[in-house]
């Protein structure tokens, strides 16, 4: 029994068999080197045989030997497996990579004797290939703040566009929808926004080509080409550490999208998804009935007003909406021609809108290869993705529905102005131009479509020297070309044609055509060294980029004798820099990142040309240390530290240093005699604009508990905005007009994140993955004139309702966006008092969530699976400008037209405007379940291919105390009410095999 008690001992200690006669079936942690080799040798001869790059810790595998005499190296696959029986490691083959990682002891049975014993499983995932600026790294090695989102393609919900999919699956990123318009974009905010007057959009990088940000006429969305379909992952970088190397373009964050690639594996696999939507919300608004029996009322002693209303009863909100059907279909093929890896893919999405006529249509293409030459030394990467988008816009009818006089009837032929459609006219018959039109008239008689052709691609070449390995060439060159064609048109005597447009009975056509056609060029060596504990890697670039875009618009009657718009513009901007970055690892254990980059931007004047962006990081895998060995409590435990600088010049002009002019347009020429003559007109500019920049503090903590059954990350952050580009009021006489950009003010940002992974439930039926993410972060304005005045204040936020209202204001001392409004009073009831406010305008309350989260969840069991998606918010502002530029008296006017009104106003709204109330201002908090997902998998039901179906529901429920439509409204102030349609979704999944 001795005997038996130290054999376990050191079995445990060394994970060697050391008694005569014992039965091991555990990994060899330490074998004696009679007849052995290296296990690290054994990698570097596969490597060489089989061409494939390998990624390992030599630290990890240094005490690690291999028997010779079992190797057989003609078999790459053959050999790794070999090697995963017998010895502690486990691979993975990703990217064209081997990615290897020491395993320790597994769940093993002893027999000693009559004794048996167990020693336990240490489990974790072999080691993440993450993609960051310029190359991949360990996700173990990473030192910056970044996270993966891999597509689900099980529990996505079936989204349409690229923002959707990643809408609640990372903390400090909160994507907020403009509506329920099909084809719309996300507006995307990655910890905040950094900037007041630029752009707050991240950069967004498709497979090395950086895109450009600004909108595209006759699109929603600058991501509506990409197919969700085709996307394998997002990689989200929010720290100055893993931002800086793109440097001026990197201030708001950066998100690579990576999509699919080819593999030799011959596969076809389909998808199908039909889904039905309706408006789950309308407004509360008079019925016919009700419209008039509150008139007679409030209108008791006025019969003209009385006699004045009709007697339809139209409910014009039911008129304009639809249940909307749309469909999406998807096709991809992988294998190899020859040996060259490919994947194809073809995507066509058919979207209606839920209200009538608005639609949207995408067909897109996506092709990769991936040869490789010279041993595969010599590896390209070849992506090319066309797209064309249709659009069938509308001018929303929603507002006019809600408030058109629902006495009316839809359609009318007793009028000879309208087409046949209900339109208001005076006494004698003429056409009233201050009046609202009728809404189903808008939609049946306006055209509004748009083609949007888009060509996205670029090649890759990565070259590792021949006899020199271990130094790599990288050189990219991309394009990303677009040309978007739309029409409008109005006919003559349409009910808008008289109360818009030119009020004058006249329609209006117009043509509009923008041209983008953007180019880039990078090419950076990569250079990798391990001698013993230490590990370099030094890598450095060029990189060069042309934004050119174009513009023409014309609009006219429709005989071309007035011009209401004629527009012709064309501009250019160039990026240029230099990069580097140094990756350096003491025992795999201690981690170093720098990086420096050197921009040069066309925007700035030559002496503001070159911004410079330096960042460092640290990390520390405390797990690695001898203190925390053998503890099974932390399986991943890792500290860093990181600080950085990067720029910002998306200011929206390309000219806004120089001295430039406009022309005229031809409806606004100067006649002098009998000749017209175009003029020309200075424009506005500051010589002295510079770079925006941002410095940020982080510190993160990354976590993995219980055998990596619970894992996740903790991240501090602060980041300062200084020399903010801000558009101010200059004084008269001191430029060539009252407003410029320049560079003025500071901003700060702090927040906290936490991300968690779960498996709460795992055995050989049963999965449960749960994630949760949860951000606080606090926006505040510092600095916003070079005298510190605490009275100054930029006034923005325009409300419906006035001709020139705004509600919100930028003051220092605030977050951005602060709502500015007057102090409602109440009287002892609680009911507000109309037109009695405390005081004067106040700054209190914005539009910010204070904290917002993020949750995913996934059941499986056998071949079923159930999963939902949801998001919030906690601690948002909205303005509920629908409510407030509602009020009684507004039910009929003096020039003989009526409105309809909220049942909300009619019993207890003000009787008269009173925008500037803070009885509007709501809290908006809320949870929205965005989808939810049962589905099943037929395996085995032919031998030719799997099956799979799925039901789903998109915006399944809002839980919110707001008491408008939709509590999720960017910036604050609600007056759009396109409603978010709630979808019903069947798919279908076929994999061919």
């Amino acid at each position: 029994m001795k005997k038996t008690i130290i054999s376990v001992i050191l079995l445990v200690i060394a994970g060697l068999p050391v008694a005569q006669g014992q039965t091991v079936q555990a990994p060899q942690m330490i074998q004696k080197k009679e007849n052995k080799v290296s296990i690290i040798k054994v990698f570097e001869k596969l490597s060489k045989v089989s061409k494939i790059p390998f990624l390992y810790s030599s630290t990890d595998f240094k005490d690690v030997f291999v028997d010779k005499s079992e190797m057989n190296y003609s078999s790459l696959e053959n050999s790794l497996d070999l090697l995963k029986k017998n010895y502690p490691i486990e691979y993975e083959i990703k990217n064209n990579t081997v990615v290897l990682r020491k395993t320790k002891p597994r769940l093993s049975e002893v027999s000693i004797a009559s004794d048996t014993i167990t020693t336990p499983i240490q489990e974790k995932k072999i080691d993440e290939i993450v993609v960051i600026g310029y190359g991949k790294v360990k996700k173990s090695d990473a030192t910056g703040s970044l996270t993966t989102v891999k597509i689900d393609s099980e529990n996505d919900g079936s989204p349409v566009s690229a923002q959707e999919a990643l809408t609640g699956k990372s903390a400090g990123v909160n994507i907020i929808s403009p509506g329920g318009a099909p084809g719309a974009g996300s507006t995307i905010r990655i910890r905040g926004g950094s900037s007041l007057s630029a752009s707050n959009d991240p950069l967004i990088v498709i497979d090395g080509i950086a895109i450009d940000n600004s909108s595209i006429s006759g699109s929603g969305n600058i991501l509506g080409m990409i197919n969700p379909n085709d996307i394998e992952t997002y990689t989200i970088l929010k720290d100055a550490s893993s931002t800086a190397i793109y440097g001026s373009r990197a201030s708001n964050g950066v998100i690579i999208i990576t999509t699919k690639k080819g593999s030799k594996k011959t596969r076809y696999q389909y998808s199908s998804t039909t889904k039905v939507s309706y408006n789950p919300n309308m407004l509360d608004v008079l019925s016919g009935d009700e419209y008039r029996n509150f008139i007679k009322n409030s209108y008791a002693g006025n019969p003209a007003v009385i006699n004045g209303l009709g007697t339809y009863s139209t409910d014009w909100q039911k008129q304009i909406y639809r249940t909307a059907l749309s469909n999406d279909q998807n096709f991809s093929m992988t294998g190899a021609i020859k040996e060259i890896p490919y994947r194809l893919s073809l995507g066509y999405t058919n979207q209606e809108g839920i209200i009538r006529k608005n639609a949207y249509e995408r067909m897109n293409l996506s092709l990769n290869l991936n040869p490789s030459f010279f041993n595969k030394h010599l590896n390209i990467n070849l992506n090319y993705k066309p797209s064309i988008e249709n659009n069938d816009f509308v001018s929303n009818p929603a507002g006019g529905a809600a408030s058109f006089d629902p006495t009316r009837p839809v359609y009318d032929s007793s009028s000879q102005y309208g087409l046949g459609y209900f339109i208001w006219t005076d006494a004698s018959g003429k056409p009233i131009t201050l009046a609202g039109a009728n809404p189903v008239s808008i939609l049946d008689l306006r055209k509004d479509e748009s083609q949007v052709i888009r060509h996205i691609g670029n090649i890759q070449l990565d070259y590792k020297i021949h006899g020199f390995e271990d130094l790599k060439l990288n050189v990219n060159a991309g394009f990303d070309v677009l040309k978007s064609n739309g029409d409008i048109f109005v006919p003559d005597n349409a009910p808008l044609a008289w109360t818009s447009i030119g009020n004058d009975g006249q329609g209006l056509t117009e043509k509009y055509v923008q041209k983008k056609n953007n180019l880039q060029f990078d090419a950076y060596a990569n250079y990798t060294k391990t001698l013993a504990n230490h590990k370099i890697d030094l890598m450095g670039g060029y990189s060069w980029q042309r934004f050119w875009k174009s513009y023409d618009d014309n609009q006219t009657n429709l005989t071309g004798t007035k011009i209401y718009r004629d527009i012709t513009t064309q501009s250019e901007y160039y990026l240029v820099s230099f990069y580097g970055r140094l990756n350096y690892s003491y025992k795999d254990r201690y981690l170093f990142t720098a990086t420096l980059r050197n921009d040069g931007s066309s925007r700035f004047s030559k002496e503001n040309h070159w911004g410079l962006f330096p960042s460092a990081a640290f990390a520390w895998k405390i797990n690695e240390e001898e203190f925390l060995k053998g503890n099974n409590f932390f399986s991943d435990l890792k500290l860093r530290l990181s600080y950085g600088k990067t720029g910002q010049q998306d200011i929206g002009g390309d000219y806004e240093w120089m001295q430039t002019y406009t022309f005229s347009q031809s409806n606004a020429l100067y006649q002098l005699g009998n000749q017209y003559y175009q003029t020309i007109r200075p424009n506005g500019y500051d010589p002295n604009l510079k770079w925006e920049t941002s410095s940020t503090y982080n510190v993160g903590l990354d976590f993995g508990i219980l055998k990596n059954r619970i894992s996740g990350t903790l991240e501090v952050y602060k980041r300062t905005t200084d020399d903010l580009l801000n558009k101010i009021s200059v004084a008269a006489g001191s430029n060539l007009t009252n407003m410029i950009f320049t560079n003025i003010g500071s901003m700060e940002n702090r927040g906290v994140e936490l991300s968690l992974n779960t498996i709460p439930v795992k055995n050989d039926n049963w999965q449960w993955n749960l994630d949760m993410n949860v951000t606080f972060n606090k926006s505040e304005i510092t600095k916003l004139t070079l005298v510190d005045s605490p009275n100054y204040g930029v006034n923005i936020g325009n409300v419906s309702g006035s001709t020139a209202g705004t509600i919100q204001i930028h003051s220092v001392g605030y977050s951005p966006y602060t709502f500015y409004l007057y102090q409602q009073e109440y009287d002892a009831n609680n009911n507000p008092i109309e037109g009695k406010y405390k005081g004067g305008l106040v700054k209190d309350k914005n539009p910010m969530p204070k904290s917002y989260l993020g949750i995913s969840s996934k059941l499986s069991y056998k071949n079923w699976y159930f999963g939902f998606n949801g998001h919030a918010n906690f601690g948002n502002y909205v303005y509920n400008n629908i409510k407030s530029k509602d009020y009684k008296t507004k039910v009929y006017s003096g020039n003989g037209t009526y409105s309809n009104i909220l049942s909300y106003t009619a019993e207890q709204g003000f009787n008269d405007l009173q925008l500037y109330s803070d009885f509007f201002l709501e809290n908006a908090s809320f949870f929205r379940m965005d989808n939810i997902t049962l589905g099943h998998h037929f395996k085995n039901i032919s031998s030719k291919f799997d099956l799979g179906v799925n039901l789903s529901v998109q915006n399944a429920f809002v839980i919110t105390n707001y008491s408008g439509l939709d509590p999720e409204v960017y910036l604050g102030i609600d007056n759009n009410i396109y409603s978010r349609p709630r979808s019903f979704l069947f798919g279908l999944n076929i994999n061919f095999k």
